[in-house]
């Protein structure tokens, strides 16, 4: 193509040269255009498939838009065969090289949602490519396990702090493919883009012995793609400059509100309480009491006291039915008392919830119909695997079909409103999405609308390592990854997601129960402003050592208490200060030292080194952190 001078266009300053461009292949067609978008036909003619994209700027943004329903295949009639094929469309690519940088000529970055958060510098030979699905693996197709991404973004940065770009899926992301090539022996290039699956390919079967063959579906996904790209500068140039800009248009959206858990101006800090398992007894099973709801008004007093007034508290094995295994539970009660805790919480202004889980059961589930509730896959096989603890107990698992999960939450619905509980901590909603086959095939676009309308259900749900179609509704991040993958080309950690959530809900680590990184966790908390979690039980642990529920090996609360109280004043002495508050820059000062700043003010820093470090006029002790405020 050539600079046209004469042509006054702005969305089209160039134009195809005469004879450059053989139309027998592929004909792109201008067909709409407006002061600010135009619509192109693309007419793959060889294999006989059109579509239609539309380029649009909006708010100083560039939008890409696919509608399914203009996507066309034409059948061409073999005579020798006697019938017409069809030549399937599987994806497609938007922009592959786009901010493609050769070779360790860029001094920028890869910016990947894996995990908490991934960058990979672009000044190595790597010879790798990534390459995972947004949202996790679709089990209802394939089996492999890959990275989650959580959030539907990626980003490019040519120099941090000079220019760069991100890309938001803002439709179709469950169906998309992120893929970063690296410079190896393949290609000279690094570059990171995004390609839309337009259908499935799975596993059709076709014995019991479980033979058979990959089948791309004959149906397009149920989904339209839209990504925008926005275009960053100075010191937006870089990860937390993406991070932000994501944050507002989520704010902007109502995606997130300010719903940070700021109870007497003090972080929170998540007990979840065990109150009972089932263990294999002579006939059947028999249940094993391990905290009542009296020692954990007990608990909550003696907290108190020692000064954590933000309590969160999660009952888990509050239903005759166990724990471990068995959900979704019935609502029947083995403690009278609950009522009486509900009340003793709540009348401080603190939350309570009753633990579930929705979307994956097993052959211990009391009310789960094989036959009806679990999910079959788009091979029609029942979506079963085998779960071994770290105990080397062995169960079946199921996963539900989407209705069946909304099924259940409904007939739940009352028992919370009865009670006067906050709401469920639902375990695995967030993070479980698949395909399924009921009658005809479902995609992972249907699941996500039944899930939506599960976590609509109730007053508050607290949801562990949700993706991001479902922050609109969570009260709380449970579980926070506190890494990514670390594949080896992952040059640095980032805390992409608590960027985007600080200031608006409450995260929360996993159980520090089992923490084995000592104060290096503690740190990395501070770091990223993350809440204590524990999970706890009155008994000693050995009590419930023949239940599923003895995966968590040590959780006896006289031996936690003294960790508990010191831990969470460490970590309320410097994140208290920036309750409310967006984190608006994070620095690596030099290795091992980083400086976060708030939008209040307050800055805090964190040397992980074994030196003390000095900033100016700050100094920050070894292996400690620094609060300084306006």
């Amino acid at each position: 193509a050539a600079f046209d001078p004469a042509n006054p266009d702005p969305l089209r300053p160039y134009e195809v040269e005469p004879g450059s461009y053989r139309k027998n292949r592929v004909e792109v067609t201008i067909i709409e255009q407006t002061a600010d978008s135009f619509t192109t036909r693309i007419e793959l003619k060889q294999m006989r498939i059109n579509f239609e994209v539309t380029i649009s700027i909006v708010d100083g943004k560039v939008e890409v838009y696919i509608p399914t329903d203009k996507i066309e295949e034409f059948g061409e009639y073999n005579p020798e065969l006697e019938r017409s094929f069809v030549t399937r469309l599987l994806s497609i690519s938007v922009f592959p090289f786009m901010g493609a940088s050769r070779e360790d000529r860029i001094p920028g970055y890869l910016v990947i949602p894996d995990g908490i958060g991934a960058l990979v510098r672009t000044n190595n030979f790597y010879n790798q490519t990534f390459q995972a699905r947004f949202f996790g693996s679709d089990l209802g197709q394939a089996n492999n396990i890959l990275p989650e991404l959580s959030l539907p973004i990626f980003g490019n940065i040519h120099e941090p702090n000079a220019n760069g770009y991100y890309a938001n899926i803002l439709e179709g992301a469950e169906h998309s493919t992120l893929i970063a090539e690296l410079w190896g022996s393949g290609t000279r290039y690094h570059r990171i883009s995004n390609r839309f699956n337009v259908r499935n390919v799975y596993r059709f079967i076709i014995n019991k012995a479980g033979e058979g063959n990959n089948t791309i579906a004959n149906e397009f996904n149920p989904s339209d793609y839209r990504i925008q790209y926005t275009f960053l500068s100075d010191d937006d140039a870089s990860y937390v400059g993406i991070a932000k800009d994501y944050r507002d248009l989520l704010i902007e959206n109502d995606v997130l509100s300010a719903r940070e858990n700021n109870t007497f101006d003090q972080i929170p800090v998540q007990l979840s309480y065990i109150m009972s398992d089932h263990e294999p007894a002579f006939i059947g099973t028999s249940r094993v009491e391990m905290t009542r709801a009296t020692d954990i008004m007990n608990a909550y007093d003696l907290f108190k006291d020692e000064g954590l007034s933000n309590q969160q508290i999660t009952l888990m094995g509050w239903s005759r039915d166990g724990f471990i295994n068995r959900a979704p539970y019935r609502t029947r009660l083995w403690d009278r008392d609950v009522d009486d805790l509900i009340s003793h919480v709540t009348q401080d202004g603190n939350d309570i919830y009753f633990e579930n889980n929705y979307t994956v059961a097993s052959q211990a589930s009391r009310g789960v119909n094989y036959n009806r509730d679990v999910a079959r896959s788009l091979s029609r096989l029942k979506m079963v695997f085998r779960s071994r603890s770290l105990t080397m107990q062995v169960s079946e698992m199921y996963y539900l079909y989407p209705d069946s999960s909304l099924r259940f939450a409904k007939g739940d619905k009352s028992f919370i409103e009865d009670m006067g509980a906050s709401g469920f901590h639902i375990s695995s909603l967030g993070n479980t999405l698949f395909s399924y086959y009921d009658g005809r095939n479902y995609y992972r676009t249907d699941a996500i609308d039944y899930y939506r309308q599960i976590a609509a259900l109730f007053p508050q749900v607290l949801l562990s390592r949700p993706n991001q179609y479902l922050y609109e509704y969570m009260d709380g991040y449970m579980d926070l990854p506190i890494t990514n993958s670390q594949y080896d080309y992952f040059t640095d950690l980032v805390p992409l997601i608590p960027i985007v959530l600080k200031g608006s809900v409450s995260y929360y680590a996993s159980y520090l129960n089992f923490n084995a990184l000592a104060e290096d966790r503690l740190l990395t908390m501070v770091d990223f402003g993350v809440n204590p979690s524990y999970v706890l039980t009155e008994e000693e642990t050995y009590e419930m050592r023949y239940t599923p529920a003895s995966v968590f090996y040590t959780t006896t609360r006289s031996k936690y208490q003294e960790e508990i109280v010191s831990t969470y004043h460490y970590l309320n002495d410097a994140l208290s200060l920036v309750l409310n508050a967006f984190i608006e820059d994070r620095e690596v000062i030099r290795t091992g030292l980083v400086r976060v700043t708030y939008d209040n003010g307050v800055i805090i820093y964190v040397n992980y080194t074994y030196q003390n470090q000095t900033v100016g006029d700050e100094l920050i002790l070894a292996r400690d952190y620094k609060v300084v405020t306006s």
